[in-house]
């Protein structure tokens, strides 16, 4: 019941939607879609006594006119069954993408996605929104449209199998006994035992999947993490220590395929068994009568067809086993994924806005909430540039993050300035994109060429204007010097009201470092800016400097 109740929880927002309704009519399409092959069933199923009662009486003028019968039911089977699995499709991608959207934006907003790394976050999250949710969905719309037309087969055939069964008299102990449709209480019998059977041995198989989960996601991530930093691994020379570990992740990986494969052996060891019995038992039950000229050979098809058919139906739970076990692990793992990013959102602290940055007994805290700045008093009037000074490690880069509105594990009173604001971190972010966009980040508009080049010029990089187009892995392609310029590029772009510098210009010479903080003070004379930065030579550039220790201090 967790698991329905799971699944409710993160279907119901796609679902009630007003927009979604071409969704409901895919539904319906699938679902309608699948009774006429319910129904075509049946057809074939009356068709197969006739055929081979005519077969039997050698027949041959009736025999082609029952094939082209068939032939007819077999066009109609196939023309419906490819509707109904190229909408059943376009329905699974209809609910991918809002699903995933959702998620998207969920994970994205309120800058989910950074504090849940604070925090300690589900494992994998890319592997999440890409494959449990394509697992989840896909599962979904398949084992729902498969009950509701098992249910309509089972409907359809166990009224004939009744009919068929007639009255069976039989004696045991001495006393006699009437059973009227023995044959639907045989496969309801047969088809409960093996249902339960089947959960007993399969279950371990949901504990098994969501760790298969687990660890290929773990494989992947391992693997393009040493692509991103394969100039470090290549200096350090390490490719040993990085063998090891993808080789211990990947052992990892075959200790939970070994056990999948051995309940899976078990599990199959059964319901193959199972499956196959299943074919005879309703001739084997029907032989007396046949035996006896109760029913001729055509009776005994169909019979045998109607049995298999309410079989079938009534197995899905044991057909579909290893979908089910798939489908509720994707369930649990998106179910963990949201009320993680709805838990990160109960540590967001916004700080209200005003007319200038100041913090009054302010206290910075690790996650463990262990103290790491206290009783922090600054401020900084527009426009003017404030120096963060103080040891490597006392948390300077912690008390920017918590200025931009990012570290949430703080205490005491401040506010920030209005406007737009702009962090540079040591290391700028360079995602694979065109040069374009990746100087407009994190602005979404375009600017106009002539622009680009003008600010590409203005920090030294004028070489890369006639690259703008080029889709590189810029991190691969600049040197760490040039990264910072075009971070500083971006700033000079974005225009913010408030500009925080991390060491942006550690990786440049001194004198490079004092060019561009000199230009970038003419080209935005209405910023303020407040840095850090281990440059002593820069430290002129700045009009006061707040040396941060663990007493209280004031500016």
């Amino acid at each position: 019941m967790n698991t329905l109740r799971i699944f409710y929880r993160l279907s119901q927002p796609f679902w009630r939607q007003r927009s979604q309704w071409p969704a409901w009519l895919m539904l319906a399409a699938v679902i309608g879609l699948g009774l006429l092959v319910v129904r075509i069933n049946v057809l074939i199923n009356s068709w197969s006594k006739t055929f081979y009662d005519t077969l039997s009486a050698f027949d041959t003028a009736a025999l082609y006119g029952l094939v082209g019968e068939y032939t007819l039911y077999l066009a109609a089977y196939v023309l419906i069954f490819v509707s109904l699995d190229y909408i059943r499709k376009g329905l699974v991608l209809r609910w991918r993408q809002a699903m995933t959207g959702r998620l998207v934006d969920a994970w994205l907003a309120d800058q989910a996605f950074y504090r849940l790394g604070l925090t300690g976050e589900p494992d994998n999250p890319d592997q999440r929104i890409a494959q449990d949710v394509d697992v989840m969905v896909d599962l979904s719309v398949e084992l729902v449209a498969s009950l509701v037309i098992n249910l309509a087969q089972v409907g359809a055939f166990l009224v004939i199998l009744w009919n068929l069964s007639g009255v069976q008299t039989f004696s045991l102990f001495g006393e006699t006994y009437t059973v009227h449709g023995y044959l639907v209480w045989i496969v309801l019998g047969y088809t409960l035992f093996g249902s339960v059977l089947t959960h007993c041995i399969g279950k371990p198989l949901h504990r098994l999947n969501y760790e298969r989960e687990h660890r290929e996601a773990d494989f992947r991530a391992s693997l393009l993490r040493k692509r991103d930093h394969a100039e470090q691994i290549a200096l350090y020379r390490g490719e040993a220590v990085e063998r090891q570990q993808l080789l211990q992740r990947f052992a990892a990986i075959a200790e939970n395929w070994r056990q999948l494969m051995g309940r899976e052996r078990d599990l199959g060891l059964f319901t193959v068994a199972y499956q196959r019995l299943s074919l005879i038992i309703p001739v084997f039950a029907a032989l007396p009568a046949f035996m006896a000229k109760a029913i001729t050979l055509g009776g005994l098809m169909q019979i045998r067809s109607a049995f298999n058919a309410v079989h079938d139906s009534l197995s899905w739970f044991i057909k579909l086993y290893h979908k089910l076990v798939r489908w509720s692990a994707a369930l649990e793992r998106l179910d963990q994924f949201e009320r993680a990013i709805t838990a990160s959102r109960r540590t967001a602290n916004p700080a209200p806005q005003g007319d200038c940055l100041c913090t009054q007994g302010l206290t910075l805290c690790r996650p463990d909430g262990s103290v790491l700045l206290d009783d922090v008093h600054l401020r900084a009037q527009h426009g003017q540039w404030l120096r963060l000074a103080g040891r490597s490690g006392l948390g300077k880069s912690t008390l920017l993050r918590t200025l931009q509105g990012l570290w949430p594990y703080c205490q005491g009173d401040w506010q920030l300035p209005g406007g737009r604001s702009l962090l540079l971190p040591q290391k700028p972010y360079l995602a694979h994109m065109s040069l374009r966009s990746l100087l407009a980040y994190p602005q979404l508009a375009p600017f106009d060429d002539g622009l680009l080049r003008e600010v590409l010029s203005k920090v030294g990089l004028g070489a890369l204007g006639g690259r703008l187009d080029d889709e590189q892995e810029w991190e691969r392609v600049l040197s760490g010097g040039e990264q910072q310029r075009l971070g500083l590029a971006r700033a000079l772009l974005y225009k913010p009201d408030t500009l925080y510098l991390d060491e942006a210009t550690s990786q440049l010479d001194l004198a490079s470092a004092r060019a561009l903080l000199q230009m970038l003070r003419r080209e935005l004379p209405a910023c303020t800016v407040v840095g850090v930065s281990h440059q002593d030579g820069l430290a002129g550039l700045f009009e006061r400097t707040l040396e941060l220790a663990k007493a209280p201090q004031m500016a």
